[in-house]
């Protein structure tokens, strides 16, 4: 009896102090497989809830920078006969949260379950590159490659997700005996193994999914483990139970941040709303503790948020720009001095602070300054820090050096604050003393993107004060994506991308051999020492050389400016100050890391 009422009193105990976090999403999950999880059943809500419970051999940190995941090091590339080959030595302290050891076995099945079955989705095309992947020992694999593509071997396929081959390999040999083996796989929703100590719990379709711990903190291999972060750029992973260490740069400079391994709450809850405002109104009332979001809050529903009891708004860049592009195929696009005019009229801090109000951050080139590895700092806008007036006076004078003349040449009076243009420019030629043509900026209107429209409007007006015949075309977004990727015809446009953390889409915007509309080269670009850089980036022998030419190529498009690169839009996202994040001010937000589910702290 006594016995029984210990264990009684144990479980009240384990109950009371359970920490719990509750987090808002906006869709239910449809598929705990992970094979279908990163095919046609990739969605955001599924990753958030479970992509971060898997392993990849190399990883990128906060900055970028990349590290070491299930890997004790940066492996390297190395030319063997007619291969390229990379060799893998694993970490010898991670388990999988039933207990199995992480090995080499769990590397080829994965990689080869992918081949061998031909698993469906983008997500998994890492995969598809080595021609072979091998088990030298229990510790250690090896990968052969056809092709040094240096950036899609460390970028990709060396970041594919791994599975628990002692769970699947089972599953997978019933799968292969099935008349659709991979349809067979790809239905079965079972919740496997992960390398972390928290994993799916109870799953209440249309209400909400559970996360719990199910690994004991002792028993648990990264509990504990730390990512040091140092001044300039150094970086440190310190497993003090396992004693695993890697380290990379300066270490000696002091420490700016330490980011400790949990998991340090028991459960997290994510609720299921069916819109934002339900799930704002439980953010407010103290429901939930952080939306999970990747498009964040707009600038109005941040605004419902400001002010409110025991609420944190954090604004961070997003993995994307907005930017104007010229067709280089035309004239007077085709002449770098009349892209640097339009370029230096272009006031990027006076539309994003004054005229959008803050909702937008100037960018000078199209890596965001959030992902320091690849961003050249170096690398300035032109006209930075002039005067309007000022930066009327360099658009003319830049003009003029090109052979540009006016029937009535533009009068500036660069010490005049509010109004520097004293003589409009009128009747602008060309160096051939041809009239320059009615040119047209095509944007979105305002009711699909009023940032951009609202830019297309100040670049059009500043255009005309200086003689330069420009007229604004708001229109369909589908109508400029026609006439510029697939027609090519159009004089300038503005839209914007979506990018990756590495700038491998580099190569697809401004390569000599993506030319739209076969590719996404909608200006025309072809620059045979931007090529060259390109290239050099993607068979680089070493990062350093990577991050070099693309380094060179920003500087590139800086001065040749097939496009203006304009400003991204800040990620808005809101939090109750009731927990606590290991860090809240990074490229892409808190949603890029889904919430740090073994980060996340409840504050008492």
């Amino acid at each position: 009896m006594k016995k029984v009422l210990v264990g009684l009193l144990v479980l009240v105990a384990l109950s009371i102090f359970a920490v719990q976090v509750n987090y808002g999403i906006f869709a239910d999950i449809t598929t705990t497989n992970i094979w279908n999880l990163l095919g046609s059943g990739s969605s955001a809500q599924n990753f958030a809830v479970q992509l971060w419970k898997y392993p990849s051999l190399l990883g990128m940190n906060k900055d970028g920078t990349l590290i070491p995941s299930a890997a004790t090091e940066i492996p390297k590339l190395v030319k063997e006969g007619n291969m390229y080959t990379v060799t893998v030595k694993l970490r010898k302290d991670m388990r999988w949260s039933n207990g199995a050891p992480f090995t080499a076995d769990d590397v080829v099945f994965t990689y080869m379950t992918v081949k061998e079955m031909e698993i469906p989705g983008g997500n998994w095309s890492g995969a598809y590159e080595p021609e072979k992947v091998e088990k030298i020992d229990t510790w250690t694999v090896k990968f052969y490659f056809k092709e040094k593509e240096t950036m899609t071997i460390y970028y990709d396929t060396l970041m594919t997700a791994i599975v628990c081959s002692n769970y699947w390999k089972p599953i997978v040999e019933k799968a292969k005996k099935q008349k659709d083996p991979v349809k067979w796989l790809l239905s079965q929703e079972v919740i496997d193994p992960g390398i972390t100590a928290l994993n799916l719990g109870k799953i209440e379709k249309g209400a909400f999914v559970q996360v719990t711990k199910q690994v004991p903190d002792y028993k648990y291999w990264a509990y504990g483990e730390k990512n040091i972060y140092y001044k300039g750029g150094g970086f440190s992973i310190v497993n003090p139970k396992t004693g695993f260490k890697w380290s990379t740069g300066d270490t000696k400079q002091p420490v700016t941040l330490q980011v400790e391994n949990g998991p340090f709450v028991d459960t997290i809850v994510y609720k299921v709303f069916g819109n934002k405002q339900v799930a704002i109104q439980a953010l407010i009332a103290g429901d939930i503790d952080y939306i999970y979001n990747p498009v964040g809050l707009t600038a109005g529903e941040a605004e419902q948020l400001k002010g409110q009891k025991d609420i944190k708004i954090v604004s961070n860049p997003q993995l994307g720009f907005r930017y104007l592009a010229f067709n280089m195929r035309k004239f007077p696009m085709n002449v770098k001095e009349f892209r640097q005019a339009i370029a230096a009229l272009i006031d990027r801090d006076f539309i994003c602070n004054q005229v959008l109000q803050g909702r937008a951050i100037p960018l000078a080139t199209p890596v965001p300054p959030a992902n320091s590895f690849w961003y050249n700092s170096a690398v300035k806008t032109i006209g930075e820090g002039l005067s309007m007036g000022e930066r009327y006076q360099l658009a003319v004078s830049l003009l003029k050096k090109a052979g540009f003349k006016w029937d009535t040449e533009p009068v500036i009076d660069p010490k005049d604050t509010k109004n520097p243009v004293k003589t409009p420019g009128k009747g602008l030629k060309g160096p051939d003393g041809k009239p320059v043509p009615t040119l047209t900026l095509l944007s979105p209107g305002m009711d699909y993107d009023p940032m951009r429209a609202q830019t297309a409007m100040y670049i059009e007006q500043w255009a005309k004060n200086i003689g330069i015949p420009l007229n604004l075309k708001l229109t369909d977004f589908n109508e400029i994506v026609t006439k510029a990727f697939d027609d090519v015809d159009f004089d300038m446009y503005i839209l914007g991308w979506g990018i990756g953390r590495v700038p491998t889409y580099f190569k697809s915007f401004w390569h000599s051999e993506e030319m739209a509309p076969e590719g996404f080269n909608t200006p025309g670009y072809s620059n045979p020492e931007f090529d060259a850089l390109i290239e050099e980036f993607e068979y680089a022998d070493t990062f350093e050389q990577a991050r070099k030419a693309i380094f060179e190529a920003q500087r590139i498009l800086a001065e040749d400016l097939p496009y203006i690169i304009l400003f991204t839009n800040p990620l808005i996202e809101a939090y109750r100050t009731s927990i606590k994040f290991p860090f809240d001010q990074m490229l892409d937000g808190i949603q890029g890391y889904y919430g740090f589910p073994e980060g996340v702290k409840k504050v008492q």
